[in-house]
């Protein structure tokens, strides 16, 4: 469960190791054989940005236009390889805490300024500010940050440039596996964002006026309407090959009507919007896994207040195996997703670093979970066709929002086959969360009780399951505080010292393959003790009319690479 989901929906396989690796970016494109237009090209969007200043909260509209406009510091490839970008080489030097940024030459600001080093400290700075509250912490592992935040005009010591500028070094406190995933954002410019008063960074005029070093440059923003953005001549990576790009906001009815029509050019569409296209020869339809997983997530034991220490069938973990036997994926996808959706296992997204093979699929069968229903000691009612136990029946209270409201259906027909009852308990989001979130003290007395001690509190859900989806962001390390002794997020209260183990160690192993061992232990160890019991991820489909050439979307969004689209 994120707190926001942005479009840094993608798996980093990081490789870091041995003295002074060298990863290099950028990419030398081949012009199209065909007689190009000139533009624009339309995108539809069912929701409009909310800000275009990619390091104030940025939600996933966002970067369908920030992308355009704005150049990553460092991103990943298809295969989620950390390469380059404004930094286009990097190196990490034997003590594993030096890296060394090497910044592309010739970039310059859509203002016409000249980009360099200042640009990425004065970045990096605003990330430390004490006032910044704009997203995730990316900054906190590099030497000094402390130190600025308590006296912000004063120097980050961890942070260096050389003489020309072009150079930047880094220094972290520790070895890090996680640090360089974390510097996957877009840079701004120093001399306007110098003057920018954090405090009332929302209202910053930049927010909705920005200037990059991207593709396309910032045109115009009409409200409820549409952004457009044209092209940047000097393009370091190349001048694009049309003039504007257009991003059209309406309703997903509204825009698929369009698209048939030819009045915009290309749409992410859900099921029924696949269908309308599927067999049209006039449109190409591109369909790819998203990062994320939808689950079922069990209360594992007892917490501390005392409508939490009651015994509940899902303590049991054959228990929880079981109503994963009782699962059929495959007819929940098809019945809820449709193609927009697969069957899945792992808690870690499909493909990653940290999906492994081996973990236990749950493949349907309704006579196992009976069997494992039957041997913790529950007997099946002739007449209800349900499972008791000392005159109860077995009955799982399942908390959804409406989101999930077709799998909550089919879940509930499919573990009645295996003698299961869900209680189906259908509440807003907000409502939703603030049952995961509910805080209890040492002592056991909840956070609107009298008696409340709020320097012993910590999460104390009473639930028996809950569904919900997570969507990694940019690092396998951001499940960790769901899984480990974290005193807000693991509101499972689940346990495995293993788990924990595994986690602190992943986090500073920076060999590769070293370290997706350790990823993929977890991954199998939570599928079998099954705090999230996963049943599915998410698939997305773009819509292109045939006369778009170069698109080629993939988990890190459809418009990172829109300076290679051409129109024919």
């Amino acid at each position: 469960m994120k707190r926001l989901t942005v479009s840094m929906l993608l798996v980093i396989a990081l490789f870091i190791c041995v003295p002074a690796l060298v990863f290099a970016g950028g990419k030398t494109e081949t012009a199209p054989s065909v007689a190009l237009k000139d533009g624009p090209i339309i995108v539809g969007s069912n929701s409009a940005p909310r800000t275009l200043n990619p390091l104030f909260f940025p939600s996933r509209q966002d970067s369908i236009v920030t992308n355009l406009i704005f150049d990553n510091f460092v991103q990943p490839d298809k295969n989620g390889v950390i390469v380059g970008g404004l930094a286009e080489s990097f190196s990490i030097a034997a003590d594993g805490v030096t890296y060394t940024f090497n910044l592309a030459k010739g970039v310059k600001w859509h203002d016409g300024q000249a980009f360099d080093g200042d640009d990425v400290v004065a970045t990096l700075k605003m990330l430390a500010h004490p006032d910044y509250a704009g997203g995730v912490d990316r900054v906190g592992q590099i030497v000094g940050v402390e130190e600025f935040k308590a006296n912000p005009n004063g120097p980050f010591s961890g942070v260096s440039l050389s003489a020309d500028k072009m150079t930047v070094t880094i220094k972290i406190k520790a070895p890090s596996a996680t640090f360089l995933p974390g510097l996957y954002f877009q840079i701004l410019p120093e001399h306007l964002i110098k003057d920018i008063n954090l405090v009332e960074l929302e209202k910053a005029a930049f927010n909705s006026n920005p200037v990059g070093t991207g593709p396309f440059k910032f045109k115009e923003w009409k409200v409820g309407d549409s952004i457009t953005v044209v092209k940047n001549s000097e393009y370091y990576l190349g001048e694009p090959k049309v003039s504007s790009i257009i991003v059209k906001f309406g309703d997903l009815v509204a825009l698929t009507s369009q698209l048939q029509t030819g009045a915009i050019d290309m749409l992410e569409v859900e099921e029924e919007g696949y269908n309308t296209f599927k067999n049209n020869a006039d449109f190409v339809l591109y369909t790819y896994p998203m990062q994320s997983v939808d689950y079922v997530g069990f209360l594992t034991g007892p917490g501390r207040a005392a409508d939490t220490r009651e015994p509940r069938a899902v303590f049991s973990k054959n228990i929880r195996q079981a109503l994963a036997y009782a699962t059929n994926k495959e007819a929940l996808v098809n019945g809820a997703y449709g193609v927009m959706g697969y069957a899945h296992d792992s808690i870690f997204p499909k493909g990653s670093i940290a999906d492994s093979p081996n973990d236990n699929p749950y493949t349907y069968n309704v006579a196992k979970a009976k069997s494992m229903i039957e041997a913790e000691g529950y007997k099946l009612n002739a007449t209800t066709k349900l499972y008791e136990k000392n005159g109860k029946p077995l009955t799982i209270e399942l908390f959804y929002a409406e989101s999930s409201a077709a799998q909550a259906a089919i879940l509930k027909e499919q573990w009645k086959a295996a003698g299961v009852d869900l209680n189906l308990k259908l509440v807003d989001f907000g409502a939703l969360i603030s049952v995961l979130l509910r805080k209890s003290d040492a002592n056991g007395n909840l956070a609107n009780s009298l008696s409340f001690d709020k320097a012993t509190s910590a999460t104390d859900a009473n639930f028996d399951a809950y569904l919900l989806g997570f969507a990694q962001e940019s690092d396998a390390n951001e499940y960790a505080q769901y899984f480990v002794n974290d005193p807000f997020w693991n509101f499972y209260h689940y346990e495995n010292t293993d788990v924990q183990k595994w986690f602190a160690e992943q986090a500073i192993t920076t060999d590769q393959a070293k370290r997706s061992e350790i990823l993929q232990k977890i991954s199998v160890q939570i599928t079998e003790d099954l705090p999230w019991f996963t049943y599915a991820g998410k698939n997305e489909t773009i819509v292109a009319g045939k006369n778009i050439g170069g698109l080629e979307p993939d988990t890190r969004g459809y418009t990172l690479n829109a300076h290679t689209w051409f129109l024919k």
